[in-house]
Parts: C-alpha cells; structure tokens; sequence
C-alpha cells in the first residue's frame, strides 16, 4: 500500500503480518475441498496520520454478488436495529415521515423494516441478489447494486435526495472510499444527514480484536480518519456515538459543510481520546502486536491440552472474523470437530482455509461437547444466554478475546 485510504498520507506503517488468508466469508461446498482455494495476503497497516488501520482491497468485484451474513440471525442485531430506526425517525424524519431514507448495504432489511414499520419511506441498496430478495418479502423496495456516483444519480432521478442515509458495518468493506463518498454527497439532500456505523479502531487495538482485519473490512476507522476522508467532499462531522456492538463500534453523523467554525466539542474530545490512546504512534502497534502473538501462544496451547486430556470441542460462530482467528491461530478439525451457527445460509459448508463442518445449533445437544469456543466471541453474551441448557448439562465456554478465558 502507498497512501491512506482516507486522508492521503504516505505514513503507513504495517505492524501485523497476518501471512496469507483465503477470503474470510468464502465457506466452500463439500465437493469444492479438492479445489485449489485463493489465497491473499493480510498485511495490516495504520496511519500514523490519522489512525485508519487497513489491509490491501482483494475482494474480487462482483464477490458481494452473493453472500452469507444476515444480521437477523442475531436477537442483539434485531433489537440493536429497531432501537437505531427509533432514534433516525425521532431525531431526522418527525416533521417530515415521507422524507427519503436510504439504507447503502441494507442486507436483508432488518433496520429498514422498523423504520418503514414507523411510517417513513426507505429504499435499499445492496449488491447481494439472494440476500436482498430476503428484504423484498418483507415488502421493502432495494436497489439490487453496488453503490458509485452513478447508482446515486439514477436513485436520485427516480427518487429524489435523499434527507437520511444511513450505512451499517458496511463502509469499512469499501475499497473506493473516494467513489462511495462521492455518491453520497451526491444522493444527500442539502440538509440531509449521513449515518455511519462501524468498529472503532480504538476498541480493536485496546481490546486485541485483531480479528476484525480481514479481506473484506478493508479499513478500520478513527473519527479523525471520518473528518480528513469527509472533509474533502465538503462534509462535516458533527457528532459521534459509542456503541457496544461488535465489540465496540462508532456511529458517525455527518452533513454537507466544512467545519468552517472549528470541530464541535463532543467530536474534538474523540479525537483527542485517540491521540492519548496512542493510535498515531507506530509504539502502540508494536506493543499491539506482540499481545496478539501472545494471545496465540496461550489459546493454542489451552486448547491443545484440553484435546490430550480427551475433552471434544466446538467452535460456535461461523463468523468471517473468526476465520481470521482460526486461520492465523492455525486451529482445524484437529481441534475442533465442527461450527455451529443460527445462520442456515452456512450450514452445510466448511470454514475457509481451515474446512471445518458447519452445522446447525441442535447439533450441540445431541453431541454434546465439553467446550465451545466462542469465535463469535463479539456475541458471547447473548450466544452463553441461548445455551443456557448446553452449560446445564456441564458444558463450557471458551472466550479468546480480549485474552483467552474458560467461563463455566
């Protein structure tokens, strides 16, 4: 990589070879196991400019085409959506309900629905055709499409500008930051708002999360890499808010100005909260790393020993982060027998790289395991809450992040 992403600078420093990687959300059929399997390599970069930490874009393009992630397998997603539509038509759509919303990346429409639910007009873009034909049962209108300049100038000849739009763990699986940045500046009605929520790179470097870093999240954002790409498409930060989802995210408010009077107080405090975490010095990377590397040594020998003594263990989570984990940790059906998943679009593949057999949940009451190794660990909570009845018959969880742990 030669520059930033978002703000241009030539101050990379890669600090996290993570070697080579199949893509994380590439699950393979049982007679694709014989066929040769891509690989690309996982150097992590930071910007010592303005903290964005990204990878090289290898995702083929039209690999979105069809996809496996649906956010409403998840009782967090659900209810951490409905809450995000109370919250757009109360604050952006009360005085006027039939103003456009526009969702880029929708998936299956889970926040689209409870805001249409709630009276507002909304529109879906998502390139995935089998996922969004979910989001068209539901009775939602969705543009089957990646998002450029040109999807928002037919969307807004069709549709108007738009006075909301809103992306959702989406923004960072961009590439072409410049190109989706520009459509929504396009698409944005003059006094419209644009809603971004993603991991923040402070939780992923604080909390070890290095398995946030994969193919397809080409970038992990800082707010000061939000106001330098912004900035030069004459958009304005004006607020930000934490988020406890996926294991620690930023949503990011925007709209058509220059900051002309300076950053707003809540979102200089951001930045500066950054800059005493270190994300702009190559030090904190390092000692990152070396964390990382540990976290490794002490997982694969914890789950090592458990096998010599005879214990079986699962993995819950055919998630693309964990694919990371498993990947770089080198840990296979040597380890672990199977994944198990609520998400019925996996079951009946293998893990990428690593080919481990994903099943459904009731897979875990007839087998019965003695440990599950949470690699959805972002999920934890709710994942020890829906097997509850699993723990009753004495089986144990496994968390690996932010350090590895056995919870009983």
């Amino acid at each position: 990589m030669t520059s930033c992403r978002t703000c241009k600078s030539n101050r990379l420093y890669m600090f996290l070879p993570l070697g080579s990687h199949p893509l994380a959300n590439g699950f393979l059929r049982e007679e694709q196991l014989a066929e040769p399997e891509p690989k690309f390599p996982l150097d992590v970069y930071a910007c010592l400019d303005c903290g964005l930490i990204q990878v090289q874009d290898n995702v083929p393009a039209e690999y979105f085409r069809h996809y496996v992630y649906v956010p409403s397998a998840s009782d967090v997603m659900r209810h951490h959506f409905a809450d995000f539509a109370r919250e757009v038509a109360d604050r952006f759509l009360s005085s006027s309900p039939q103003a456009l919303t526009v969702d880029i990346g929708c998936n299956d429409g889970l926040f689209l629905k409870s805001l249409k639910d709630r009276g507002a007009r909304t529109l879906g873009v998502d390139p995935a055709a089998n996922i969004i034909q979910i989001a068209r049962r539901e009775g939602l209108e969705v543009v089957n499409e990646y998002f450029h300049p040109e999807t928002a100038r037919i969307i807004r000849q069709q549709y108007g500008p738009a006075a909301v739009i809103v992306t959702t763990n989406t923004f960072h699986h961009i590439g072409d930051l410049d190109s989706f940045t520009e459509g929504v500046r396009l698409l944005l009605d003059d006094g419209g708002v644009f809603i971004i929520e993603v991991p923040h790179a402070l939780e992923l470097v604080a909390q070890n999360e290095f398995d946030g870093v994969y193919h397809e999240h080409v970038s992990q954002f800082t707010v000061k890499s939000f106001i330098d790409l912004f900035r030069r498409f004459d958009l304005e930060v004006f607020h930000v808010d934490r988020l406890d989802v996926h294991g620690g995210s930023i949503r990011v408010f925007a709209r058509k100005g220059k900051n002309a009077g300076g950053l707003p107080a809540t979102v200089q405090a951001w930045v500066s909260k950054e800059t005493q975490q270190g994300l702009f010095s190559a030090s904190t990377y390092d000692a990152f790393r070396d964390r990382v590397e540990k976290n490794r040594q002490t997982l694969v020998a914890m789950l090592t020993s458990l096998k010599r003594e005879g214990k079986t263990i699962a993995g819950y989570g055919a998630s693309a982060r964990g694919n990371t984990l498993l990947n770089y940790y080198n840990i296979g059906t040597d380890i672990l027998d199977y994944i198990v998943d609520r998400n019925a679009l996996k079951h009946g593949l293998y893990s990428p790289g690593m080919h481990i057999p994903v099943y459904g949940v009731d897979k875990l009451l007839v087998h019965r395991p003695d440990y599950l190794l949470v690699i959805a660990w972002n999920f934890a909570e709710e994942i020890i809450r829906q097997q509850s009845e699993y723990a009753r018959m004495g089986g144990a969880f496994i968390l690996p992040i932010p350090q590895p742990v056995i919870v009983k």
